[in-house]
């Protein structure tokens, strides 16, 4: 008689393979579309409503990726909410820019953990949407409901204020120059040439002995009143309330071919004096010099040559 021993169940190899694999598809987090809304035509630049609801395991949120919203639409809200442990409804308001049709590209929608991490990703199908011309109304009997001069009014009250500037302009002008000629009419007429006596001015004040008092502030001011008074009775250049930066860019302006030739001696020499006068520089003796001389050159430059006279030659050749 024979007893047969008590049969053991071994599990295949198969089953052993997927008992592993079942437990990681347990463990790993799910989520999927329930629905999708999206319409099949819109207006141009009339909002339309775009709306994706999903299921997924719950401890877990999901994100939209704000890199896939599709480039043919503008997007004016975004409306994440959450129905219920595992379900999710993502709501977006949509302006289709595109004519004739506009590409819904597929979205991206992420699951992620409370560090931030994705654990998945769903992506929509793309979609196209016909997209129709804006309503425009048929009645051509438009009418102006604003003021017809409101965009005129700007413009009167700028011609106010221009000819207000220069009204005031032209009154300083000519008061500068009654003022000039008042001035020139209180002091006794000199007849000789503009060069003798801007030169004498010169010997004048050195002689004076302000630069032996330290008075360089009132010398160099005596200096430079010399090389306006010159351009006055030389060019009839008016410099007598200009600054050093004002003074260089009229003689640029207005000067002669001579005066344009020398505006670098002339920079020179207004920037020592305008040191001595402002910032109370102390200059060393041969500064002084050079600036006199500066401003002999200036006067000998632009002082016309004369041809000699007849008498002169006669003589000349008689000897």
């Amino acid at each position: 008689m024979f007893v047969s021993a008590p049969a053991y169940c071994q599990p295949s190899a198969a089953g052993a393979a997927a008992a592993p694999a079942n437990a990681a598809l347990a463990e790993k987090p799910l989520l999927q579309f329930t629905e999708e809304k999206t319409p099949s035509s819109a207006v141009f630049a009339q909002p339309v409503t775009l709306s994706y609801s999903f299921s997924h395991t719950p401890g877990y949120k999901v994100e939209l990726d704000n890199q896939t919203l599709p480039k043919d639409f503008e997007f004016t809200s975004i409306q994440a909410q959450p129905n219920s442990p595992g379900t999710f409804t993502y709501t977006l308001t949509a302006y289709p820019f595109a004519l004739n049709e506009a590409t819904l590209t597929p979205l991206t929608f992420e699951l992620k953990n409370a560090q931030g991490q994705t654990l998945a990703s769903l992506s929509t199908q793309e979609t196209k949407i016909k997209v129709s011309k804006a309503k425009t109304f048929d009645d051509n009997e438009f009418r102006e409901i604003r003021d017809p001069h409101f965009p005129f009014a700007w413009f009167k009250w700028l011609l106010v204020l221009v000819v207000l500037a220069a009204a005031i302009y032209l009154a300083w002008y000519y008061w500068k120059r009654k003022q000039t000629a008042a001035r020139a009419l209180g002091q006794p007429q000199d007849n000789r040439p503009c060069n003798e006596i801007a030169l004498s001015k010169i010997e004048a004040l050195i002689q004076s002995g302000l630069w032996e008092r330290h008075e360089y502030k009132v010398f160099y001011l005596t200096l430079t009143d010399i090389l306006r008074e010159y351009l006055l009775r030389r060019f009839e250049i008016d410099t007598s309330a200009d600054t050093s930066s004002e003074m260089l860019r009229r003689l640029k302006k207005e000067g002669s071919g001579a005066l344009s030739v020398l505006l670098p001696k002339i920079r020179t020499f207004l920037n020592s004096s305008d040191l001595v006068k402002f910032a109370r520089a102390v200059p060393p003796e041969e500064y002084r010099n050079r600036d006199v001389d500066i401003l002999r050159l200036i006067i000998d430059s632009t002082t016309p040559q004369q041809a000699p006279s007849q008498t002169e030659n006669k003589e000349d050749a008689a000897q």
